[in-house]
Formats: structure tokens, sequence, C-alpha cells
């Protein structure tokens, strides 16, 4: 070989990995997609192949795939029979290229098992060489059948160091015990089920889209409440000084009246008046601990923690947890608006004495450990989230739920706080920090 063919040799790999460093600096996220290759997406609905329908179904959402954003792709199930290890990462985590990731996919055929758990292991050992936010899309139609504990690995997810966020869509399959919601919903993500090739696209579309949207950044302002008093930063509705105080980095408030934000005249409604909300999208989150009484056998206390967005009794929007105090004594995560008195709200409960919750437990770490309620503005979409320090609502239940969003076309007020009852009880309530973030 002669000086120029050997110069021209060795430039080779040196041009790959230039080539290779610049795509990897290009792409600001990654995401791989794990694709369901078992026997079962043979089976037919409207008389199409399940593996069909997924086909069509992730060529529509790969129409709005972005080029910063890396796609990878891996297979199970789809060369042996009864093979649990059978996992082929078919296209690497990169830049998309279009005509071969659709070769990639038109060449997994059904064959064997389902191993989600193996799978999704794979994807984030792929994923881990970039340092880039990184997020899994599992596409199944059956229940794990290798063995795998799938809340189990969404907990061990959570608490690494890789912070994969993994969004399952279960394809006409039934999750009786929670196992694909629950590797989901324990690394931040999402389940969702899919009955048809409408309902399967409408579900990627959805969870491509939130692959997209970025963490938040710090804090625009935070609030720790270190002083002893409120300043001129707040405002105070109807205050009533016998029942708030500063003390030890708290903003301690008791029940004076029953009420909540909503009610005329309602005392110690706490604003935030010199803060400005963005105008994009935006968190308003407040940590607290909180003493909402005892289990009682004919129901308990009827204790409300709101958190959200304030103008007057006729028009806000809050996020926030309540103990319905009657025979069943349960609690409700719930996102209420109210615009010049028309309301819409949307809610779901988060423990019952009679559904297999431990209330007592529930409420001794509400007022031991404490949780973060957050009103979450996503463009016209708000939602509530609480989310627990350490503890769940469950055993082996995820530490983080949220409504369904509520549209509305907009919101006006202040940051606000607020907590009392709807009874004759007090509640007793430390907001220790409330923050507003801005996600872009």
């Amino acid at each position: 070989m002669n000086k120029g063919k050997l110069c021209a040799a060795l430039a080779v790999p040196f041009l790959i990995a230039a080539v290779a460093d610049a795509e990897a600096q290009e792409m600001e996220s990654q995401t791989m997609l794990v694709l369901d290759g078992s026997g079962s997406m043979w089976g037919q609905i409207d008389g199409v192949a399940k593996i069909e329908i997924a086909r069509d179904a992730i060529d529509r959402m790969l129409n709005d795939w972005p080029e910063s954003r890396g796609l990878g792709l891996i297979a199970y199930g789809h060369r042996a029979e009864g093979d649990c290890s059978d996992i082929e990462t078919l296209v690497p985590p990169a830049a998309l290229d279009r005509t071969s990731f659709d070769k990639a996919i038109e060449g997994v055929t059904p064959l064997g098992k389902t191993m989600i758990g193996a799978s999704v292991e794979a994807s984030v050992e792929a994923l881990s060489g970039q340092d880039l936010p990184s997020s899994i899309i599992v596409v199944t139609d059956g229940l794990e059948t290798c063995g795998a504990d799938l809340c189990a690995l969404g907990d061990k997810l959570a608490k690494g160091n890789t912070q994969m966020t993994a969004h399952v869509i279960g394809f006409d399959v039934e999750d009786a015990e929670g196992q694909l919601a629950c590797l989901a919903e324990t690394t931040g993500g999402r389940y969702l089920p899919a009955t048809d090739a409408e309902s399967l696209t409408g579900a990627l579309q959805e969870v491509s889209e939130d692959t997209t949207e970025s963490q938040p950044a710090e804090p625009l302002r935070v609030d720790e409440f270190e002083r002893s008093e409120l300043g001129e930063t707040w405002t105070v509705d109807h205050p009533e000084p016998t029942g708030f105080i500063l003390e030890g980095g708290a903003l301690m408030t008791m029940t004076v009246q029953s009420g909540s934000i909503g009610t005329e005249e309602q005392p110690n409604i706490f604003r935030w008046t010199d803060v400005e909300l963005p105008e994009g999208d935006w968190d308003i989150t407040a940590s607290f601990t909180s003493q909402m009484g005892e289990v009682k056998s004919l129901g308990g206390r009827r204790a409300v923690i709101e958190v959200g967005r304030y103008a007057d009794p006729g028009n806000f929007v809050i996020a926030r947890i309540y103990r319905q105090g009657n025979s069943n004594d349960d609690m409700h995560l719930q996102l209420l608006a109210v615009s010049n008195g028309n309301e819409t709200k949307q809610g779901l409960e988060i423990a019952g004495d009679v559904r297999g919750y431990d209330l007592a437990q529930i409420l001794k770490d509400f007022e031991e450990k404490g949780a973060e309620l957050t009103l979450s503005k996503r463009g016209r979409e708000y939602q509530a989230r609480l989310s627990m320090k350490g503890w769940t609502l469950q055993a082996d239940g995820p530490e983080s739920v949220e409504t369904d969003p509520v549209t509305i076309l907009r919101s006006t007020g202040d940051p606000a706080l607020f907590s009392g009852t709807w009874g004759s009880e007090q509640t007793i309530t430390e907001f220790n920090r409330i923050e507003i973030s801005e996600v872009e």
C-alpha cells in the first residue's frame, strides 16, 4: 500500500468517529422503542394482525419525530419460541435514519415469549452510553412471561443513577395486577392501554410527545419561609392572625373557619403577590406536612390542602387533596378550575380505608414525612399531581399520582396556598417550601 492509500485508510475510522461524535452532539435527547415480537402479536383485531397494526402506528409516530431526538429499536421474542434471552438491538440509539428503521421494523416476525423486564434493562444499557435525557417506550400485547418483577425494576430505575423514564403501552392486554402500569408510573412515565389501531396510534403519539418535554429547569422563584413574618411579597385574604405563624422554616396554618379556596370571605388564603407566572408552561409546587386527624369508625376529619392560582372566589384553578370524612373515610386528589363561577374538575381517589389502603399509616406519613402538591400547566392543559417523599399510598405503589388533564383556555391570579377543613375540626399544615418552575 502506498503512503497516500495508507493515510486514507487510517483516516476512515477517525472520520466515522468524528461523524458519530457530531451526531451525538446534535442530539438533545434519546428514546429506545421496545417492540413486542412474541407469538401473540399474530393475533388479529378487526381482521388485521396486531404486528401490522403496530408497524403502521409506529410509522405514523415517526412522521413527526424531531431531528434532535435520537431513536433506537429493540425487539424481543422474534427469533425463538421458548427463549427468554431472545432480545435484539435492531437499531442503536442515534439520529433517526427512516429507511433503516422501517426495514428493521419490517423484519420483526412474532414468534416467542414476552420478556419485558430484560428488554427494558437492555434498553437502559444501550441508552447509558450518552449523557442525554433518555426514555423508553414499550409496546406489548402481553404480560411478562420470563419472571421479571416489573414493579421492582421500575423502583430500581427510579432510585438508580440512570433516571430513565419508561412509558408502557398495553396493546390488547389486561393489566389486572398492575405490573405494566407499575413499571411506567414508578419511573415517572405513563401507562396507556390501547385496544385497536386508532387507540394505539394515539397512545404512541401521546408518549412520544411526553419524551420531548423538557424537565423543569432551576425554579424561577422559591420561598422556604425562613423568617418570622410573611413580608410584603405575600398577602393574606381575610387574615386571622391566630390561625397562622412562621416558625422553624415553615408557614404553619390551622383552621379558623370551615371552607376552602372559593368560599366567600374565607380566612387565611395566602397569595404570593410579587410573583409573575411565565407565559408558557409552569409548575407551582408546595412541600408540606399535615395533621389531618385519625381513623374513626364513622368517618374522620374532612381536611383539605390546596395549591394553585387564585384571583377571587369565582376565578381560580387549584390542585388539592381532601379527606372526605364520610363512612368510607376516603381521600382524593383533584384538579378544580372555576371561571366566572363555572366549575370544571377532574379527580381520583388516592386512599380509602375499605379499598385496601392503610389509611392510618397514610395519615401518619402525611404528618411525619410529608408530600408535594403541584398544579401543572402544559399548554392549555392543567393537572394536579401529588408526590410522596420516600413513601407510597399502597405497598409497592408509585411515589407520584396525578389527575387526568383539564383543558382551560386561560387562568388568572397569584400562586396561592390554603389548608383547612370542611367541618368543625381543625387541620394543621406546615408549608415548608413553595416554588415556581418554568417548563420549556
